[in-house]
């Protein structure tokens, strides 16, 4: 069984991220864990007063297993509820290592902090499951019908693949655009046979190559635009991680930018 968690900040069954989760869990007949994370913010906890407020927090949010269960059984999903409290980043991210893969928002509408400084695309740093972020201002399918793949031979791309193979399986189009470059034949590894290994998947795919240019981040999104995908599946922070963050690079802008989900891996 498909065991998917998602991370629920905002308790609202319109939230785009949990609209996602639960169609998604349905279609795959998943197990889906909502967590939501008490933040604790290490300074302030000498603080009585932050104390306190914490263990509100924790008491309301424990409160709401009874809305959660319900919107499993309004949607005919089986899942648990869960709070956890502790340092958000490392919290989350532990706790996906033994999802699929976790569902969440990415904010787009008014962000807390600028992309690869927010909790959501810290926990991209860490050692978490792969994460499909959903932007809070989708309005598109709940059910990944589109698919554009970002095809470079990383690991992280292979990885986000693997975490999307149930997607895929269902998809009614997958388009992969192969931008990996091949090595010095006899040194170099070999490309990775991605074609033949979907096939064997029963995925079908259309294939095209990719020649991005050096503007890598929005030749994907406008290639996600032009085939009306609502997935987008890539490696995440390809080049050195510190360097995406101080001087941009795929990862960022496509996260800064994005119109539509994202399944990413590290």
């Amino acid at each position: 069984m498909l065991d998917l968690i998602v991370n629920v900040d905002r308790m609202t069954d319109d939230l785009p991220a949990i609209r996602v989760g639960m169609a998604i869990a349905k279609r795959q007949a998943a197990f889906v864990t909502g967590l939501h994370v008490v933040a604790v913010y290490p300074p302030i906890m000498v603080m009585p007063e932050a104390i306190a407020q914490l263990d509100t927090e924790e008491r309301q949010a424990r409160a709401r297993s009874t809305w959660w269960h319900a919107l499993c059984q309004h949607h005919d999903v089986k899942g648990a509820w869960e709070v956890v409290r502790g340092t958000y980043v490392p919290v989350l991210a532990k706790r996906s290592r033994l999802a699929d893969f976790i569902i969440t928002s990415l904010p787009v509408q008014a962000p807390d902090s600028p992309i690869g400084f927010d909790n959501i695309t810290r926990t991209l740093f860490a050692d978490a499951a792969p994460m499909l972020l959903v932007p809070d201002t989708w309005q598109g399918s709940t059910q990944p019908e589109r698919v554009l793949i970002a095809w470079n031979g990383s690991g992280e791309a292979a990885d986000a693949i693997k975490a999307a193979l149930p997607l895929l399986r269902m998809a009614s189009m997958v388009r992969v655009l192969d931008g990996e470059i091949e090595g010095l034949p006899g040194v170099a590894p070999p490309p990775l046979p991605l074609r033949e290994w979907l096939s064997r998947q029963g995925v079908e795919v259309e294939w095209q190559p990719f020649h991005d240019g050096s503007d890598v981040g929005r030749a994907l999104l406008d290639s996600a635009r032009s085939m009306d995908a609502d997935l987008l599946v890539m490696g995440a922070w390809g080049h050195s991680r510190i360097s995406e963050l101080i001087l941009g690079g795929a990862t960022r802008l496509v996260l800064e930018q994005t119109h539509l989900p994202l399944l990413l891996a590290h």
